[in-house]
Formats: structure tokens, sequence, C-alpha cells
């Protein structure tokens, strides 16, 4: 986690959106909750669940008797201490000032039940021995993308970071489903309104298998709407049953396990209708996706083409630099450099040593250089077109690059890696990283890449006319169907994504062959200016040679094994 994110406004930093008490109110109304039951509030807020849940249970509790009842059956905890303040303040107003023992001011991620020990919390061996099954209902609105503070990062992934063999990605509110979860009493039940990237980002693939084979789950609208976020919102909610067969509905729909499982992400919105897509052979068994390098500085290094040419505004050097710990510690992520590099950087300052960078100075007047240049390579960024795009901007690529790559090694600790390194100047795929659907082109040999317009390749051994045939592919409106629908409904469309895809095994030979021969004409028109579009014809007849027939599925069986080099042509 960067300093910058932690550096974010406090609301961001956290992760808040507080949750309108008409929502929680109607939220709560539909609940069965019974006196008897202990519930926690993992991050109350201003208090809308919890006085939306007196406010249910008042019939069944006389108001005198509701700080005894909370004493011993109401728990949370809430991290900012503004939104607590509030919270205590309404109470008071209410004549409710004692409810707030087991209300308190903290970090989840530090809060445990009361009678196990506190350190439990970041410490693995206590927190598994732990008697953690408390409650019989978790309810609240978790924080989304905020920041774990990194004095326990480390620890709370070892707790919850993997679960069944699957990574649970280090966010907030995924962490938070599966503490809570780990405190549900078998049978109990949690609620939590929650992004819907729940349902099908690939990043989120553990915790929804993790979830389906512990819990039964069912996803819906959340009443009422949100102020504080445009983020699409669902309401989780959950039924700890481990031993019972697993369910999970989704807006109404029961979605059968053995079809959520068919999918690489383990998708919640797969259906029947696209289910079948899903035979175990994916785009990712012919071409491998890959993202571009952060240059750190475009300014300095990008040149938009003009007539053919570019203007060149600086002369570039190398010069050095003393090597000092506070370069070290500044360019460090989180600030934070091991005892033993550090020792070594002190080591280097008290001896004068220096290490090579880069200069640069701007000229009094641009030099005009006309193109092709040995000195600058195409350079691959986002487009909407499809395709084919002719190039429209260049690096700076002298020696191979060497200017760039000491720029980045020099600077700070995200710059100093190179995405897509051996990939640098291969024919392949390239399309837009956010886009409502995959903008797909050809990408010539000779481009540096940019992290902002995956790539994908063929893998070694493939046929080359596999690009033309899953280009196709990525070009029709039944492929960007399955990947917004049950693959990555966010217009951010990573290189896993593309990898991701069903192969479209269902297409047959003779097919093939005109889908490849279309793709290759498609190109070529493309390369002459015309403007292809979605709606062109020649991409509309792709639709048509890709479309499922169900006689012929060349002895491909869903999730069977098979071959990445398996000869189709």
């Amino acid at each position: 986690m960067s300093i910058a994110r932690l550096a974010r406004d406090r609301k961001r930093q956290l992760g808040q959106f507080l949750t309108p008490a008409e929502t929680a109110a109607a939220i709560v109304k539909n609940l069965t909750i019974l006196p008897t039951y202990r519930i926690l509030e993992p991050s109350f807020g201003e208090g809308a669940f919890i006085f939306a849940l007196l406010e249910a249970l008042a019939p069944s509790i006389p108001h005198a008797d509701i700080p005894a009842w909370c004493q011993e059956h109401l728990f949370g905890s809430e991290i900012d201490a503004a939104a607590y303040t509030q919270f205590m303040q309404r109470a008071q107003a209410a004549g409710l000032g004692a409810i707030a023992g087991n209300l308190e001011h903290g970090d989840f991620f530090t809060w445990m039940p009361p009678g196990i020990d506190r350190a439990a919390a970041t410490d693995r061996q206590r927190y598994f021995a732990s008697r953690l099954e408390s409650f019989d209902l978790i309810i609240g609105n978790p924080p989304f993308g905020g920041s774990i503070h990194p004095r326990i990062q480390d620890e709370l992934d070892a707790l919850f970071g993997v679960r069944h063999g699957r990574k649970i990605k280090k966010e907030t509110y995924a962490f938070f489903i599966v503490k809570s979860v780990d405190l549900l009493k078998p049978g109990g039940r949690l609620v939590f309104i929650c992004s819907d990237t729940l349902l099908t980002l690939p990043t989120m693939t553990g915790l929804r298998s993790w979830l389906q084979g512990n819990c039964a789950v069912d996803i819906s609208e959340v009443p009422g709407s949100f102020s504080d976020t445009n983020q699409d919102l669902i309401l989780l909610q959950l039924t700890k049953q481990p031993s019972r067969p697993r369910r999970v509905t989704v807006f109404g729909a029961e979605v059968a396990v053995a079809e959520i499982e068919s999918t690489p992400n383990m998708s919640w919105k797969v259906n029947g209708d696209l289910a079948r897509y899903f035979t175990g052979v994916t785009v990712g068994d012919r071409m491998i996706a890959t993202s571009g390098m952060t240059i750190g500085n475009n300014e300095l290094f990008l040149r938009p083409i003009r007539q053919g040419g570019l203007e060149e505004p600086y002369e570039f050097g190398f010069g050095q630099q003393l090597i000092t710990v506070q370069h070290e510690l500044a360019r460090a992520r989180l600030g934070q450099v091991a005892p033993r590099r550090l020792k070594e950087v002190a080591a280097q300052e008290a001896q004068g040593t220096v290490q090579q960078v880069i200069t640069w100075q701007k000229l009094d007047k641009p030099r005009r250089i006309e193109l092709p240049h040995p000195d600058y390579c195409f350079y691959n960024k986002a487009t909407a077109r499809i395709g084919y795009s002719a190039p429209e901007w260049v690096i700076f690529w002298r020696d191979q690059g060497s200017y760039v790559y000491r720029f980045k090694k020099n600077g700070n600790w995200y710059l100093h890696g190179v995405g897509g390194l051996k990939y640098f100047g291969r024919e392949g795929l390239t399309w837009s990283l956010i886009a409502p659907r995959l903008y797909v082109r050809y990408l010539p040999p000779g481009y540096i890449l940019d992290s902002g317009a995956p790539c994908a390749f063929l893998r070694e051994g493939v046929e080359p006319e596999e690009l033309y045939f899953v280009m196709g592919w990525a070009l029709t409106d039944l492929c960007n169907r399955i990947l917004k629908e049950v693959l990555n409904h966010t217009r951010n469309i990573q290189s896993k994504d593309f990898e991701r895809l069903p192969y479209p095994v269902w297409v047959e030979p003779e097919r093939k062959e005109q889908a490849v021969r279309a793709v290759a004409a498609l190109i070529a028109l493309a390369q002459t200016g015309h403007a292809v579009s979605f709606k062109s014809s020649e991409v509309r007849r792709l639709n048509e040679l890709y479309e499922w027939r169900s006689d012929f599925l060349p002895g491909i069986h869903r999730n069977e094994p098979t071959l990445p080099q398996m000869a189709l042509f």
C-alpha cells in the first residue's frame, strides 16, 4: 500500500460511506431478530444499523431494559472518532447513553469478542485457537477500498489472506467479511452492504469460492440510495452452514454451483445460457496477456507524431548523483527500507559513492526529427479504435531504452518494474484498459508497451493464425457479453480477464478459416485508413462466424484438461 493512498482524504482512506437511516431500517425490517441473539456491528459509523436494530427490538425489550440488554447482546466497533462521537451524541439525546459499553471506538481488525485476548486479533496461532463463533447476527456496511494500517497488514494477510488454498484479496471489505464469518455461530447470519465487485471481479475469486463452500449465499438489491458514493452496491446475506448443500442466489435466481465452478473466476453472475461456453478451454491456453510499463514522466519521454515526425524539446545525457539514505527512504514503499539494505546505503553514503542518473536540458527551440529514427520507437497508448490504429506516439528509446530504464530505476519503488518487457516489439493484440467493452486491435511488431493498454501474445508453438482467430472472437458481441456479465462487469479490463475468456471450441474448422480470413481483411481495411466500428458490416459478420452451434463440439467436455497447443488447423 502506498504512502499516497494513506495520505488520501480521511473519508476515502477509511473506505467510509455512511448508511442512510432509511436504508438501514429497510434492511433490518426484513430480518428475523430475536432478543436472545448476540449481534455484532463491526463498523457502526454514526449508528444507523444500531438504532434500526433497537427500533426493531423495541416491542420485545422495554426501554428501561435496553442498556442491560446491550451489555449482553450488542457489540461493535467504529474506527472513525468523528462518527463515533456523532453516535454517542445521538444515543445521549435518545436517553440511551448507557448502551455504549460494548460499542467501542477502535479498529475491527484489532477487535475480538469479550473473553478473548485482543492480542489474538493479529496473531495467527492465538486467533485460530480462540473460541471465535460468538454471534447470531453480524450486520453493517464494511469499509470499501479503505486502507489497512501498515503495522498490521502482514499479520492480517496471514489470518485472512488464504482460505482453502485460495488467495483472498488484501482489501478492507474482503477481510471484514472473512473475519465476520469466522465470528458467526453455525446457523448465524451475516448481512452486509457491499460493493458489487464481489460478484465477478477476478481478485475476489478466492473469497467467492470460500463463501459458497461455507455459507448459503443470497445477493439482493440495497434498498434506498447512497449520496456518498456512485459505486454500485449489493446486499450480501450469508447463512453459515458448511455442512449443508451449497446454495447461491443472485437477485432472486438460484445459480448452479457447478456452473459457477465452470468459470475461471468462480463468477456469481453466470447463468445457464452463458455457462455452456465455459468448456474448460480458455483464450489463455493460446495467448498470454500482459500489461506494459509505467514511465513515471510521460512528458519527458513521449512525443506525439506530427506529419511523419516529432518535435524533440530536450537534450538528454548521463550524470552522477550521491547515494544517500534520505533518498533511499524517500523512494521506498511506505518509507520503509530493510535494515540490511539501509546499512548498505549508509555505508555507500559515508564513502561518497555515486550512482548514474539521466540528465535533460530544455532546448531553446525543439528539434524536428523525421521518423523512422533509431532513437524512437512506436508507443502503444490506449485508443477506442478497433481492428487497427496507426501509431500516434513514440517514446524516446535511445540505446534500447537505457535512458528510460535508468530514470525508472532511480525513481520511486513502483517505477522499478518494467511490465511486459519480454514482449516489447512483438506482434500481438491490444485493447484499452478502461472501457465498456474490448476495443481490440492488431498490434504490429516494434511497439513499446504502455500500462494503459494491455496486450496479448501467442504462446510458444501456437499457430500464427490463432492471433486473428482470437481477435475475431474478441470483437464479437457474444464474447463481450461473457466478459461483462460473467468475468468482470467493471470497466477495468485487465490482462488476466482476457486470458479467462472461453476459447471458441464450438467453431468448426470451416467457419474458423472463414473467421481468420475475415479478420485479416478487416485489419487490411483498417490499415488503409478506413474507420472500422462495431456497426461495420465486416465486424457484424464475425458474430455469425462465432455463434454457438451445438452440433460441433470436438470431444471437448466442460473442465476436461486440454493441450494448450492442440492443432486446430
